[in-house]
């Protein structure tokens, strides 16, 4: 059963009670009432007439017709010792048998019928002088019977009148309360069918509310968690499709030349270009196959971070690429303040060397290392006037196999992992890259490390 037919349900039931357990309680506590009023008025007409039956037997009365009056419109009865009517003014069909409950020093009542009238019957024993007698009472009550009829027939026609118009207003409210947990429903089952932009709107501060306004943030989260994954699958298609390519087009080329090698007596200049070919692919494989691992064990392992001079591992990377600087006729300037710093220095060196391998192959003439201290921060940029880089290509660069300039860069025998690697290297010391770019003016490329504040070394 759903919600709202059991909310219906059960506040129709609990209202049907109440105003059924109402009416109820109003009409017998009403009935009750009038027919204590019309017991007392019994009793007071019963002593009446006994004080005037004693009063008669008292004075020796022959007749006590004279006496026994019907006063307050009641009707009563005289019986003597034996229970034979002396006087009575009530009806022949009446009965009697109240008389046999009497006792000696009590008065009784009770309500019964009297042909087809309901009357409350009063009756005593009165002993005087020797003389026993039994006097009876009876109050005609029929409109109290017909009263409560009445009010049962009216309370009746209101009872079905209010709640008919209580139905109409529990179906409203009903209605009410269960269509925000409806849009609820149909919401959550927009969402499993792919539309997670959908939202609740959220009015009021109830718990209705505070349950909207959590499914929303609940859905947002979703949204967030899909898109990621999303991201993350269009990633991983792009770097299983790139990385097919990259491996498929060099050994084409290398089976292709190897086998005409084999298959063909060539002059030596083609020989030695066919294989200055083979060479070429093959080291562009080589560096392929050692980025790549570079980058699973980086995902894979836990790194020690140790306090280091930084200066002096910068003074080593300056030392480590100098003969290509030289090749390449490229001036580099290091600038470095004393500092110790926590990084795994191979790994540091690894993403520097990336880094600055990238600026080679932008084309520059110049590069620059600088290392400054601000605190407990060390920060260390390298800039160049190589090509630069698009505005919107920078949020990207960092990805796997993705390439600026894909034939430069495969003749340099690149594959699009060094910024990669050397961002999940930036990510394994608590930092990330910062780029900045200009296209034909050069790139920089930010990172901030943390360092003991005040802590410098001889």
């Amino acid at each position: 059963m759903r919600l709202f037919a059991k909310l219906f349900l059960c506040i129709t039931l609990v209202l049907s009670m109440a105003l059924s357990l109402s009416g109820y309680l109003l009409i017998t506590s009403s009935y009750k009432n009038a027919i204590d009023r019309e017991k007392e008025l019994a009793l007071d007409k019963y002593q009446y007439n006994k004080f005037s039956v004693q009063a008669s037997l008292i004075t020796n009365k022959e007749s006590l017709q004279d006496v026994f009056s019907f006063d307050y419109g009641s009707q009563a009865a005289l019986f003597a010792e034996d229970k034979s009517i002396v006087l009575s003014n009530l009806p022949v069909e009446a009965q009697f048998e109240i008389l046999n409950m009497v006792s000696a020093d009590e008065t009784i009542y009770k309500t019964d019928k009297i042909g087809l009238k309901q009357y409350i019957i009063v009756c005593g024993k009165i002993v005087q002088k020797d003389k026993t007698l039994f006097l009876l009472i009876a109050s005609d009550i029929s409109s109290i019977i017909i009263q409560k009829k009445e009010m049962i027939r009216s309370f009746t026609q209101v009872y079905f009148f209010t709640f008919g118009i209580s139905m109409l207003l529990i179906f409203a409210l009903s209605t009410l309360f269960t269509n925000p947990i409806k849009k609820l429903t149909k919401v959550s089952a927009w969402i499993a069918e792919g539309h997670y932009d959908k939202r609740l709107s959220v009015s009021g501060g109830d718990e209705i509310a505070e349950l909207s306004g959590s499914f929303n943030i609940m859905a947002k989260a979703i949204e967030d968690k899909v898109d990621e994954l999303s991201a993350n699958a269009r990633q991983k298609e792009d770097f299983v499709a790139n990385f097919a390519h990259e491996i498929k087009t060099p050994l084409t080329s290398v089976i292709g030349y190897a086998d005409m090698i084999y298959q063909k007596d060539l002059p030596r200049e083609d020989v030695r270009n066919a294989a200055g070919y083979i060479l070429d692919e093959g080291m562009r494989l080589e560096a392929l196959s050692l980025k790549l691992m570079d980058l699973i064990v980086l995902n894979r392992h836990e790194f020690i971070l140790e306090e280091l001079p930084v200066d002096v591992m910068l003074e080593n990377v300056v030392q480590t690429l100098m003969p290509l600087l030289k090749e390449k006729k490229i001036d580099l300037e290091l600038e470095a303040d004393h500092a110790y710093v926590k990084f795994e220095c191979d790994l540091l060196k690894t993403l520097l060397i990336n880094l600055i391998d990238n600026s080679i192959k932008a084309g520059c003439t110049k590069i620059k290392i600088s290392g400054k201290r601000y605190g407990n921060q060390y920060s260390i940029c390298i800039s160049d006037n190589g090509h630069g880089i698009p505005a919107h290509e920078i949020d990207r660069i960092t990805e796997a196999f993705y390439m600026v300039d894909k034939s430069r860069s495969r003749k340099q025998h690149g594959a699009g992992l060094g910024l990669a690697l050397a961002s999940r290297i930036a990510e394994i010391h608590g930092t990330a890259l910062k780029f900045a770019s200009k296209e034909q003016k050069g790139t920089s490329v930010e990172i901030n490390l943390c360092c003991e504040e005040g802590k410098t070394y001889e």
